[in-house]
């Protein structure tokens, strides 16, 4: 067929056939992300499931400690949950790892790159976003990022603009999902976001700023010419729109379901209760939401 005998025809079988090849392309490349990710979570499931038994078998050996030092214990203890600096540390190799199988492939590295970083930095924080794991999780990626920008610089911009914006998206979608636990959180479990109800507000408040200062001390300590290119990219404030809504959106849910509850004594007592249980009851509770989730959901599209 030729342009000139039919150009309708011939234009549309020209695009549609760059399309399938090209659709073909990305098509594997997300499958192998689907295997890569399987792989990860397996993993990532068995050492969760180690940490929390190790946590849970320090909690009871602390508890037969003297008064002095349980507190500075407890404390240390505490630290580590927070930081999981194993977990980070696995996060890291396979940030590298799979963008290092990116780069080897050559193929849509942007495109990939911020879809490995996205589903990385969501399954990472789940719907943790509390500051302080906001600021871990990114860090972690963003330093993987700018690492190998560095050994890469042909490929530098793709590496580094698919790291940020994936990691936004990835923030954007555990925002989501904490909206969701808002909305289905069942009555047993409410008393843990009580107890945290300033800090959640105050962390999604700033949410757009905590990603912004993020990057910008990964950029600090970056190589210069790699440093340029981030607070290139991280100077767009389109970056951090969507990020901004999906917060504002979620803050005003969070007040208006929970704020009348904290003029409740009873669930005062019932937040103070559960944060001295510790690790145990946080997992019992995120077990009660996920499954309180996945029934409201079930029911809404019976």
């Amino acid at each position: 067929m030729e342009l000139s005998s039919n150009p309708k025809a011939y234009i549309n079988s020209r695009i549609e056939l760059i399309k399938k090849d090209k659709a073909a392309r990305i098509a594997e490349l997300l499958a192998q992300i689907d295997r890569l990710q399987a792989r990860i979570n397996a993993q990532k499931e068995e050492l969760k499931e180690e940490l929390l038994a190790e946590f849970l078998h320090l909690e009871s050996q602390i508890e037969k400690l003297p008064q002095e030092k349980r507190a500075e214990a407890l404390e240390a203890l505490e630290e580590c949950k927070l930081k999981s600096l194993e977990l980070l540390g696995i996060l890291a190799e396979t940030t590298e790892s799979a963008m290092v199988a990116t780069l080897e492939k050559g193929e849509n590295i942007q495109e990939t790159i911020a879809e490995i970083t996205k589903n990385l930095t969501y399954e990472s924080l789940d719907y943790n976003v509390e500051k302080e794991r906001i600021e871990h999780i990114v860090s972690t990626i963003l330093e993987v990022a700018a690492n190998l920008a560095v050994a890469s610089p042909n490929y530098a911009n793709e590496i580094l603009r698919g790291t940020i914006y994936g990691v936004k998206t990835g923030i954007q979608k555990s925002i989501e999902k904490f909206h969701e636990v808002i909305e289905f959180t069942p009555p047993e479990a409410r008393e843990l976001l009580i107890l945290n109800y300033q800090k959640v507000l105050d962390d999604l408040e700033q949410v757009d700023q905590i990603y912004r200062s993020t990057i910008e001390k990964v950029a600090r300590n970056s190589e210069p010419g790699v440093q340029k290119k981030i607070l290139e990219i991280a100077s767009s404030d389109s970056i951090f729109e969507k990020l901004t809504e999906e917060a504002q959106k979620t803050i005003a849910t969070f007040k208006k379901r929970f704020a009348s509850l904290l003029e409740n004594p009873e669930l005062k007592a019932k937040a103070i209760e559960a944060k001295e249980l510790g690790l145990k009851a946080f997992a019992l509770a995120k077990e009660k939401i996920d499954k309180a989730i996945k029934e409201a959901k079930d029911a809404l599209h019976k």
